[in-house]
């Protein structure tokens, strides 16, 4: 039974890390970054194969539950960390990565001590108190990478929600349904190591969560768009804003305590747009609607003030002083009136047509939309107005 186990192990990690590799030539717009996550989890895929066959071959797991407990630990480490710092790489920023790139390193660093440690005292593999030391920093390890990956998506998609005027797409939930099975079946791991009886039933269910995840992210790879890159570099600048605010703030006590008597500067207020700035704004952002640039379901606020030649800045200062909302509002309620003027102009186009003829993401934010609203469905708001 557990040489079956294995063996399907091993042809599945073999098909899986295939399909990565594979899916490489499919992919419309390269990203760096993806394609570097792309091979982190090859590597951890094919490392796990590896892993497998060898214990097919020499029966670590099947001589002793200890010995394959401690051969298990030491390669389920290194592969968690890559197939983690793949998913991080792609969510997180470049110093963020580094960080934890250097404190999971560290982390393998110390269980290769408990283990060289416990195999000096014991003299074998069966090493009994120090597989749990081993297991405990197995399972801190996970439990900081999970920690941080679901720190970055939600920072992430903050960024979305003020950037775009969008609802998540339908690929974005299916990727983050598959992560939180993931960091689940990661969880339980350690009673598969322990346990022999436990792994046929975790094994197969974990199999079939790892099928789901990497098909998520070879339909992520696919659904990549260019400008996600804008909103990669908004993210860097961020970040690189936020260490220059806590270095400034540092210098400015170190100057408060070289002079007391010094009142630190208050970070000045951006000044109003003038008149003439406000004009050429509202004009270009109305030539923009009449072009129907909202059609485009990928627009965020950094393409639209790169389309226009208007910073960033800019657009959300004119959003919020002179139309007092903010542009995911604005560019919901131009989508919104485009939507219910073409069902009154078009009304044999049905509800997936009007909501990509608008620059809707899905017909389930068009829904929600007129909910909000109008308190009614699309359907519904046809019929009173028809």
């Amino acid at each position: 039974m557990l040489y079956l186990l294995q063996f399907a192990c091993l042809i599945l990690m073999l098909v899986c890390a295939f399909f990565i590799g594979v899916t490489r030539i499919h992919i419309k717009w390269i990203n760096r970054r993806y394609e570097c996550s792309r091979w982190m989890i090859f590597s951890s895929l094919l490392l796990m194969a590896i892993h497998y066959f060898l214990q097919m071959c020499y029966g670590f797991r099947a001589s002793d539950e200890e010995v394959g407990a401690v051969v298990n630990i030491l390669v389920y480490l290194p592969c968690f960390t890559l197939l983690a710092m793949a998913i991080y790489n792609i969510e997180a920023t470049h110093s963020n990565r580094k960080k934890m790139n250097l404190i999971c390193a560290i982390v393998y660093a110390a269980m290769l001590a408990a283990f060289g440690t416990g195999y000096c005292i014991t003299g074998t593999l069966d090493m009994g108190v120090w597989v749990y030391v081993m297991l405990a920093i197995f399972f801190s390890n996970m439990v900081y990478c999970i920690y941080m990956i679901t720190t970055e998506i939600i920072r992430r998609k903050k960024i979305l929600e003020t950037m775009a005027a969008n609802d998540m797409q339908p690929f974005m939930r299916y990727a983050h349904a598959s992560l939180a099975l993931l960091f689940l079946s990661a969880l339980i791991v350690p009673f598969a190591i322990l346990s022999t009886k436990s792994l046929y039933i975790i094994g197969p269910v974990g199999l079939v969560i790892l099928l789901f995840f990497i098909i998520n992210f070879v339909a992520f790879g696919y659904s990549y768009l260019p400008t996600e890159e804008l909103l990669d570099k908004e993210r860097d600048n961020e970040a690189t804003a936020d260490m220059d605010n806590s270095e400034s703030k540092a210098s400015a006590t170190d100057s408060d305590v070289l002079q007391p008597e010094s009142e630190p500067d208050s970070e000045p207020a951006p000044l109003p747009l003038s008149a003439e700035r406000i004009d050429f704004i509202q004009s270009a952002l109305d030539k923009w609607c009449a072009d129907i640039g909202y059609k485009d379901s990928s627009v965020n606020m950094l393409t639209l003030s790169h389309s226009l030649d208007i910073s960033k800045n800019e657009l959300s200062q004119f959003f919020s002083q002179c139309q007092n909302t903010t542009f995911r509002i604005w560019l919901g309620d131009i989508r919104f009136n485009a939507a219910k003027k073409m069902m009154k102009e078009f009304p044999d186009y049905n509800n997936d047509i009007i909501s990509a003829e608008c620059g809707f993401s899905s017909r389930s934010y068009l829904y929600r939309i007129f909910k909000e609203k109008e308190g009614c469905t699309p359907v519904e708001w046809r019929a009173k107005n028809s």
